[in-house]
């Protein structure tokens, strides 16, 4: 297999002032955003929107935005940058089996399904989202914990 196409993108504090802005237009009209490139106008996927919107939150907060396929495969230490954890916890992840990955032939390097890391992390988000609820729930019930 092919070694993915990552594109990563940073942004100056000028961009991201610039990024603000242009959240701050598109959150306004997510229904039809055009743009136009030369003569040619091109109205955008919903879909595409809402990735610019996200896009441009990560940047405005100063974060690097990464575009990588699903299809694709990411080393450990990729992985470990997606889900914002150490390398060593990846390398967990993948002894206990919580996340796939392949050896490269003769090697003892692995690589990891994109798909794979970001169904775990979707998965550790709702859990976590779901924690963060019912200690909400029990202190306004007044229960300690």
């Amino acid at each position: 297999m092919a070694e993915p196409k990552v594109v990563e993108v940073g942004a100056s504090a000028d961009e991201r002032a610039r990024m603000n802005a242009v959240r701050a237009l598109l959150g306004k009209a997510p229904a039809q955003v055009r743009v136009q490139v030369g003569q040619e106008k091109v109205e955008l996927p919903r879909a595409l929107v809402r990735i610019l919107l996200a896009a441009a939150k990560s940047l405005h907060d100063g974060d690097t935005v990464a575009v990588v396929s699903e299809e694709a495969e990411i080393s450990p230490s990729q992985a470990a940058k997606l889900l914002g954890v150490s390398r060593q916890y990846v390398d967990h992840l993948l002894a206990n089996d919580l996340l796939p990955c392949r050896r490269l032939p003769g090697s003892a390097y692995r690589k990891i399904p994109v798909r794979a890391v970001l169904a775990y992390k979707q998965t550790r988000d709702r859990k976590r989202q779901g924690i963060r609820r019912l200690v909400a729930a029990a202190t306004e019930a007044g229960l300690e914990y």
